[in-house]
């Protein structure tokens, strides 16, 4: 009865310090000093990176989705200190909704046209003719 009672004492012990150890994400004192989401917007934005979206507090840093300087989607992971980007991958082109990869979109002039919004009522370059009918 002893031995059984300093085995669950033991096992009550260690399951609750595990429960206590790091697991690579910030103390909760720490995320008091991360930076707000607009400010990392702001940051982004003064980078170059534009159409910035899904800014998510994932595994101790920001993780952004956005448009690179170069016209690249891509995911950029921030430091939520100080706002610089840690690491940067290209978005893969069959899952991001917002690419820019057809032959329409292509076609089309950058002021009437971007990632986000499209206006149809435009002719495509190049196609001036008006339409049959009208």
């Amino acid at each position: 009865m002893r031995t059984l009672t300093i085995a669950s004492l033991l096992a009550t012990v260690f399951f609750s310090m595990s429960s206590h150890a790091q697991d690579g994400r910030p103390a909760s004192a720490d995320k008091a000093k991360w930076l707000s989401i607009p400010e990392v917007h702001a940051r982004l934005e003064s980078a170059g990176y534009r159409n910035i979206e899904k800014i998510e507090r994932e595994n101790g840093s920001y993780e952004v989705k956005a448009t690179d300087p170069a016209g690249r989607r891509i995911k950029l992971y921030v430091h939520p200190q100080t706002g610089d980007v840690i690491d940067q991958r290209q978005r893969d082109a069959k899952r991001d909704k917002y690419d820019s990869g057809n032959a329409r979109n292509k076609q089309r002039n950058s002021a009437d046209c971007n990632e986000r919004r499209c206006r149809d009522d435009l002719p495509l370059q190049g196609n001036l003719q008006p339409a049959a009918g009208k």
